[in-house]
């Protein structure tokens, strides 16, 4: 099956531009529309609200929500909100947040790995109609209840990247989110210990001739970060690392992460003209995929 399609609007794009660049995206034929929540930029759910307002049919993702800054009750008051005005077009991925931010604001939890899969059960339970009660470490609610909850509970996702983070995304979440870097090799690695879960593939795009000079020095960079040493072990080349070429390159390297477990495939363009590239892909790569 043909992966969904998606794109993130980076958290650095103007935004006051958000509701031409949903529109846009929409109406080049993709499927999902992302967003980041990275500090101090702006909020995700704001953004994710507004782009659900202004166009019909795109899904809409949030990720990550910082679970540690999230206290569930609210978090999915929030969520289901946007649900019950859009149902069938959220989803959501929380993870541990930025080391550095988490510590920045004061939110660092004792024990991130707790308290991420604490926010997300809960949160997720909510959402699902049920009626919470939990005394954990880090979420404590008493016979807390969505009233009502959404009739189409969104998918709840964990972004990470590590083997016990991959793990609480396996039990207590519906799905995966892997960040851009994450190569062939290592979409499969996580969808092995994954299992049934929906695995989501952030993936740098460049889109014509200049793709490798574009891509090389943000992979290098990347490489030299070490934010990643789980998907830094299995990064491989380039054009294992990236949708990148002609149209009929990326086409095909959408096609291998597919296969890789890849159930949507959510660009990054990297580059001059991000909204351009989003356009060009879909004029000239979505219709290759769409065909088979």
């Amino acid at each position: 099956m043909r992966p969904r399609i998606g794109v993130m609007a980076a958290p650095q794009w103007p935004v006051p531009e958000l509701p031409a660049t949903a529109r846009a995206v929409e109406a080049a034929g993709f499927d999902e529309l992302w967003f980041a929540e990275d500090c101090f930029l702006h909020g995700g759910l704001t953004a994710a609200a507004t782009a659900l307002a202004v166009t019909e049919r795109l899904t809409v993702g949030v990720g990550l929500l910082p679970a540690a800054v999230r206290n569930p009750a609210i978090a999915a008051m929030e969520i289901a909100t946007l649900c019950a005005l859009h149902p069938g077009r959220v989803e959501v991925a929380f993870g541990h947040g930025v080391e550095r931010w988490m510590r920045q604001i004061g939110a660092r939890p004792p024990d991130r790995l707790v308290a991420l899969e604490e926010v997300v059960r809960a949160t997720r339970a909510l959402l699902h109609g049920e009626t919470v009660t939990t005394e954990g470490r880090f979420v404590r609610l008493r016979d807390v209840r969505l009233e009502p909850p959404p009739d189409t509970p969104p998918r709840v996702l964990v972004g990470t990247t590590g083997e016990r983070g991959i793990a609480i995304a396996a039990r207590a979440a519906d799905g995966l989110v892997v960040p851009e870097g994450s190569s062939e090799e290592a979409l499969r690695w996580a969808k092995d210990q994954l299992g049934d879960g929906t695995l989501v593939a952030y993936t740098w795009l460049r889109i014509g001739a200049d793709a490798r000079d574009e891509l090389s020095p943000v992979v290098e960079a990347w490489r030299g970060g070490g934010l990643y040493p789980a998907l830094t072990a299995r990064a491989g080349e380039l054009e294992g690392l990236a949708v990148a070429g002609s149209a009929a390159e990326c086409a095909a390297a959408v096609g291998r992460r597919a296969r890789a477990g890849a159930a949507a495939i959510v660009l990054m363009p990297v580059g001059p003209d991000p909204l351009g590239q989003i356009a060009r892909f879909g004029a000239d790569a979505l219709p290759l995929l769409d065909r088979g």
